[in-house]
């Protein structure tokens, strides 16, 4: 696709650790470089879950794909006997690898019933948005946002494709469920990540959630995690703006449910694996704002069903023993992606005048093969304006392999169109 060198800042530089948490998803993949002086992280496409572990009376990594287990008690449910737990709860959590469809049919699964079940008495919230997009998300929970302009501010707020979304997404929008933006800003997380509360402005600092920073368990596994970066200031930074992301989203979920626009309602949570696994992310932070029944659901898929040319979906991180059970509920999944029917620009861009510049082009990259330089500024895509780096990422997204694209480009005193063109 392209790299965004300028997007999401700290997020970029933490990218999806927490997988290894158990779970089937990672912490926050946004971006491609970390800030000045902190260590490299695992790469934001690992997405297959390590070994489980049991619940006390089954296996887990043995589930057969579809099974549907009750850790604590080793009962496997049908749909309906899930549905029926969930409709005992306030609070719904349901884990995710952010880049397996598998994961994401779960979810709607999971929402879809509960919207059939309490019809205008469910509400939807998602780590993917920052707390300031919430106007835009209330638009279009509303109808009033087209889906292009929704794209663009999906892709300011999160790096992962659309598409891997887009079912939920419109099921929300047709349904006219709230959608809550449960995540701290980019500005709040690299002010902390970068110098402390102190960095922010006065009037901003309250922006900044009461962070506990006591749970040993949570601790001993973002250790693990980060491997062998886990001692010293860049793991320091990392737990910072992990415990930002976590309690932030646990204070968005606390204040929802007592609101009075939703005391009434279900809430349904969106969120990377690992800040749902084990409980000590979002759900037991949540719990000491807004001590309300909940449920955490972790859809998993073994390292077994990782396809053979894809290893890099797998962590390899040494297990941690935790008096925890991973979660209420764990659904087996198989794995898929959507990389087959995505096409990759290959170039690495920055904000420009006047458009998005090009400051690196891959060797044999459809760019390379098209002839653009480093230095070009991409002005237009398919007769499409392009003004900033989202609006290049959501036009070139669009494309699948076999088509073609027309890129309107200044280079020097020249205004080139240059034809882009994907192999089927």
């Amino acid at each position: 696709m392209v790299a965004h060198t300028m997007r999401r800042g700290i997020r970029a530089s933490l990218p999806a650790l927490a997988v290894a948490l158990a779970l089937a998803g990672c912490a926050a993949p946004r971006g491609a470089h970390p800030p000045p002086g902190h260590p490299p992280a695992p790469s934001a496409s690992t997405a297959l879950s390590p070994d489980l572990g049991e619940s006390p009376y089954r296996r887990i990594d043995g589930l057969a794909e579809g099974m549907i287990l009750h850790v604590p008690t080793g009962v496997e449910l049908t749909r309906v006997q899930l549905f029926d737990l969930l409709a005992g709860a306030r609070i719904v959590y349901v884990g995710e690898s952010h880049n397996n469809v598998r994961h994401h049919r779960v979810q709607l699964d999971i929402l879809t019933a509960l919207a059939d079940r309490f019809p205008g008495k469910v509400a939807v919230g998602m780590e993917m948005f920052q707390r300031p997009s919430q106007p835009d998300l209330d638009r279009w929970s509303r109808g009033d946002l087209d889906e292009p302009a929704f794209q663009t501010v999906w892709y300011e707020n999160w790096t992962e494709d659309y598409d891997y979304y887009r079912d939920i997404l419109t099921f929300i929008r047709d349904r006219r469920i709230p959608l809550l933006a449960l995540n701290a800003s980019e500005r709040t997380a690299r002010a902390l990540a970068e110098g402390g509360p102190s960095a922010l402005p006065a009037d901003e600092r309250p922006l900044i959630p009461d962070i506990d920073t006591s749970d040993p368990f949570h601790r001993r596994q973002m250790e693990a995690v980060f491997g062998a970066h886990a001692k010293g200031a860049g793991f320091e930074t990392f737990y910072r703006t992990m415990l930002l992301w976590d309690e932030t989203m646990a204070q968005t979920v606390a204040e929802f449910v007592t609101s009075p626009a939703g005391r009434d309602k279900t809430l349904v949570v969106f969120a990377g694996g690992g800040h749902v696994a084990h409980g000590f992310g979002i759900p037991r932070r949540a719990f000491r704002r807004a001590p309300v029944p909940y449920v955490t659901i972790v859809p998993h898929t073994p390292v077994t069903e990782a396809p053979a040319n894809r290893p890099d979906l797998v962590m390899n991180v040494e297990p941690v023993a935790l008096p925890l059970p991973v979660a209420d509920v764990v659904w087996a999944t198989g794995y898929e992606d959507l990389e087959g029917s995505k096409v990759r620009l290959g170039v690495r861009i920055e904000p420009g005048n006047g458009g998005v510049a090009v400051n690196d082009v891959e060797t044999d990259s459809a760019a390379a093969r098209a002839g653009m330089r480093e230095g070009d500024l991409i002005v237009a895509v398919d007769g499409e304006a392009v003004r900033k780096p989202v609006d290049l990422i959501r036009r070139i997204r669009a494309h699948h392999p076999g088509d073609h694209a027309s890129l309107g480009v200044a280079r020097g005193a020249e205004t080139l169109t240059i034809d882009v063109s994907w192999p089927p």
